[in-house]
């Protein structure tokens, strides 16, 4: 453990979303009362929960969830915080639903065998600026005066801006917002926050995590360098005349890649 990392682990909040993460991974009843507050319910059941879930695709792009539940019922939940407002854009979150849901049928399976799924975005910033503490998104029939079309696909945003403390949103807001345990509301979150801040055992798994992300920026880097160099070189072959398929096997970029930088050479 280094200083500078105990004092950036000093000014982490719940806010943070790989804090968040940490903190609430495999923590159930944490997870519960989160939940059961932003849906405004106090039945869920939360059967297990983990962070850091990640939804592949062989060719398009993945996504990786803060935290993932699921309740006794088997419905889905994916929790996700978004400190920049472009981290939650409305069609993030529809990507966010659909990956979901190409993962939970098997083949041979009816659709109608299909979970509810929630998608929650807890934002830093009020998204959609009109000061309430919840934004709930539900697909709608136009032509039968808005009834609801239930699909089951739930998206929910939470206003992380919300304060009002007689609110159960306003608190939770509150609380993960707060870098000091100690001024924080709900018990449950206090306690997974002092662990990881105040306790030797907590302190050293943060700067276990924070050293796995400066690797892991570094190898993104280093990735980005490496294709930068590839895009470079193949302009340089471009410019002296070589085929787009001699480039490709060179490089290693792909054809419609060294097409488009063609194309691209020949329009300048």
């Amino acid at each position: 453990m280094n200083e500078k990392d105990l004092q950036r682990i000093k000014e982490l909040r719940l806010m943070d979303d790989d804090f968040f993460s940490e903190a609430l991974d495999g923590k159930v009843e944490a997870v519960e009362y989160i939940l059961n507050t932003v849906l405004e319910r106090a039945d869920i059941k939360v059967k297990s929960t983990k962070a850091q879930v990640e939804y592949k695709s062989a060719t398009k792009r993945s996504i990786t969830l803060d935290i993932q539940a699921e309740d006794a019922d088997g419905k889905l939940v994916d929790i996700e915080i978004q400190r920049s407002d472009k981290g939650a854009g409305v069609r993030r979150a529809r990507f966010h639903s659909s990956m979901i849901d190409r993962t939970i049928l098997s083949k041979g399976e009816d659709f109608e065998d299909l979970v509810d799924t929630y998608v929650i975005f807890i934002t830093e910033n009020d998204k959609f600026g009109k000061g309430i503490p919840l934004y709930h998104v539900e697909r709608k029939i136009t032509e039968m005066d808005d009834e609801l079309f239930g699909d089951g696909a739930h998206i929910l945003y939470v206003n992380g801006e919300y304060r009002d403390m007689e609110h159960p949103v306003g608190s939770l807001m509150h609380d993960f917002n707060c870098k000091d345990a100690k001024d924080m509301v709900n018990p449950l979150l206090a306690e997974e926050v002092r662990y990881l801040k105040e306790t030797e055992g907590g302190q050293k798994q943060m700067c276990r995590l924070l050293e796995e992300m400066r690797e892991e920026a570094a190898a993104e880097a280093r990735a980005e360098g490496k294709e930068e160099g590839k895009v470079s070189d193949a302009i340089k072959m471009l410019t002296k005349g070589y085929p787009v398929e001699e480039i490709m096997e060179i490089t290693d970029l792909p054809l419609e890649d060294v097409q488009k930088l063609a194309q691209g050479l020949k329009q300048r």
